[in-house]
């Protein structure tokens, strides 16, 4: 295996959370789980924290949101989790573009 090859992005779980509109999605990076949150409560609504993502160390950096923006658009079988995996890219580029 190359060392540079692109890494294996498979979304394993992803659920909407009963918040009013949060969503929450676990992928494995080359067989290592990670999860993400994405803030979109109701009660986040006109707050800095709405569209915010957070990973297991709190919120994403500027450098972990493009490092998670582009594994998740190389996801292995993106069909089942369009929906989910398409509104987590659009946060991240919304992020990006305010950066």
């Amino acid at each position: 295996m190359e060392e540079n090859a692109a890494p294996t992005v498979i979304v394993t779980d992803g659920a909407a959370v009963a918040d009013g509109g949060s969503l929450w999605i676990r992928i494995s990076v080359d067989g290592e789980v990670r999860d993400y949150s994405l803030d979109r409560a109701l009660a986040s609504r006109g707050t800095p924290r709405y569209d915010s993502i957070r990973g297991a160390h709190g919120v994403l950096l500027e450098a972990e949101r493009r490092e998670l923006r582009g594994l998740l658009e190389r996801i292995a079988d993106p069909a089942m989790w369009a929906g989910i995996v398409g509104t987590f890219i659009q946060a991240l580029k919304r992020a990006d573009e305010s950066s």
